[in-house]
């Protein structure tokens, strides 16, 4: 089963409408751990620390800071020559707490025209009168409002 859903993550509507980005993520990732294997030298599976190809070329690398939730952002490190929004990671932050916060809402709000729903049932078996209607009747017209209800 885990395979399968590991398969499905490719077909999901969320992947087909990221696939570019996350191919361009790839690409750069996978470009930048190849980069640094070249100019810096990488450790191998055996823990030995292989020699750099070319060591006159840059490492490319980036301050971890910029990753923190309360770090200035990207900003901080290229204000000399590019403007960038301050603070991209805590808006990712709050991005994702005002979209639980409305997921969160809405279950609420779900959960609560559930409970009206049943309420409304048990007041119409509690006062339902029934001193003119035959028990089939009875029976017919509650099971109505038990339908209707839940088609609602």
């Amino acid at each position: 089963r885990f395979i399968d859903y590991v398969a499905a993550i490719f077909k999901s509507g969320v992947y087909k409408n990221l696939d570019n980005e996350v191919r361009a993520m790839t690409f750069v990732a996978g470009f930048v751990v190849v980069w640094n294997c070249i100019t810096g030298g990488y450790t191998d599976l055996e823990g030995i620390q292989q020699a750099a190809l070319r060591p006159d070329l840059p490492v490319l690398s980036m301050p971890l800071s910029a990753f923190t939730l309360t770090s200035p952002s990207l900003g901080l490190l290229l204000v000399e020559t590019i403007p960038v929004l301050p603070m991209p990671s805590l808006n990712k932050v709050f991005r994702t707490n005002s979209s639980y916060k409305r997921w969160d809402e809405a279950r609420k709000n779900w959960g609560m025209n559930i409970n009206h729903t049943r309420d409304l049932v048990r007041m119409a078996n509690c006062y339902y009168d029934d001193r003119n209607v035959t028990p089939e009747q009875r029976a017919d017209d509650l099971n109505h409002v038990a339908l209707c209800t839940w088609a609602f």
